[in-house]
Formats: structure tokens, C-alpha cells, sequence
């Protein structure tokens, strides 16, 4: 079951690509991102950041739908 918490972008991206290396995760993840029109402008905002709040994993999980 998913927690809504605190996340790193590689921890994060491995609960969506879990049978992913974190390297492969973490860039599929981006391109899932960009793939979303609002998607693209969230990772714009997010993009340099190792860690994820609460609220923005909030707005990704509502743009992706929970991993």
C-alpha cells in the first residue's frame, strides 16, 4: 500500500519501475512525467530536486495515479 509521505526522486520513481535498475527508474519516471501535459511544467518546477515534499508527491501522485 502506498504512504503519502516525503519521498526521493530515485525512492519515488522505483515504486512506479520497481523491476527497473534506480538509473533506469529515475529516467522512466521522467519520461512519464514529460509525457503529461501538466506533467512537463511540474517537472520543470521539480527538476533539480533530490527530494520531494509531501505536497508535491501529492501532485504527482494525482497527475500519475498512486505506484
Amino acid at each position: 500500500m502506498f504512504e503519502l509521505r516525503s519521498y526521493s526522486r530515485k525512492e519515488l520513481a522505483l515504486l512506479y519501475f520497481p523491476d527497473n535498475t534506480p538509473k533506469a527508474a529515475s529516467q522512466n519516471f521522467r519520461r512519464l512525467l514529460k509525457e503529461k501535459p501538466v506533467g512537463s511544467a511540474l517537472l520543470q518546477l521539480l527538476s533539480y530536486r533530490k527530494y520531494f515534499t509531501e505536497v508535491e508527491v501529492r501532485r504527482i501522485t494525482a497527475l500519475l495515479g498512486e505506484p
